[in-house]
């Protein structure tokens, strides 16, 4: 029997994930693609109320009405995103010097945003565009009683579901291994369910990406 003709996309998401460009001097890092920081940030530092809107707020000043406005997140229908919002500049800046160390590369500054997911949601498994070269994804707060894992495919194709604390940061190679959600359980128990994140991302200084140093797409 012929084998099924793979799609261009099929193959091209093969060769990304098999690139390994985004190499590192943390051998664990390397070798699965991932790497929980435990404690990175201190929660409520992060917090932020829920906010009243739902779709997409891209900032492009620094008071918190500075910001142009869509109905639609696309990427998650119906969640909450806000790109580049004010509380988290300094933040994108401080995680930086501790993944650098971690890592044993330096890195630029990409963009950042924040999400508020809601009972129901789900992320879609995907990779990244070139600026999610070295991402993190941190878990802020949540009213959920359970946890709410994000998935990573790993090298050796397992895939690993990985549970947050407040504060957690998953470092994760964003270009070049698979993650998502599944969809977030319901509790009708709770009110106004959420799971608040938020992803900030680099590039390698001395990579392949580094010309999408400072993205504000």
């Amino acid at each position: 029997m012929a084998l099924e003709k793979r799609t261009e996309l099929e193959v091209l998401l093969e060769e990304m994930e098999n690139l390994g460009t985004s190499w590192t001097r943390n051998k664990f890092f390397d070798d699965n693609g991932y790497l929980i920081l435990k404690k990175l940030c201190h929660p409520e530092k992060l917090f932020s109320e829920v906010p009243d809107k739902k779709g997409k707020m891209s900032y492009w000043g620094h008071k918190l009405d500075q910001y142009e406005y869509d109905e639609v997140e696309i990427q998650v229908e119906g969640s909450t995103a806000r790109y580049w919002h004010p509380q988290y500049r300094q933040t994108h800046s401080k995680i930086r010097k501790v993944i650098e160390d971690v890592i044993g590369r330096k890195l630029y500054n990409t963009y950042y945003y924040d999400r508020f997911y809601f009972s129901g949601q789900e992320l879609s498994r995907h990779l990244d565009r070139p600026s999610c070269e070295i991402s993190v994804s941190v878990h802020v707060s949540t009213n959920l009683k359970q946890p709410w894992p994000i998935f990573v495919k790993k090298l050796n194709g397992e895939n690993v579901g990985i549970e947050l604390e407040a504060g957690d940061g998953l470092l994760y190679k964003g270009c070049e291994r698979p993650h998502w959600r599944e969809k977030m359980p319901d509790d009708p128990k709770i009110e106004n369910l959420y799971y608040h994140n938020i992803f900030f991302h680099y590039v390698l200084q001395d990579g392949t990406r580094a010309h999408y140093a400072f993205d504000r797409k």
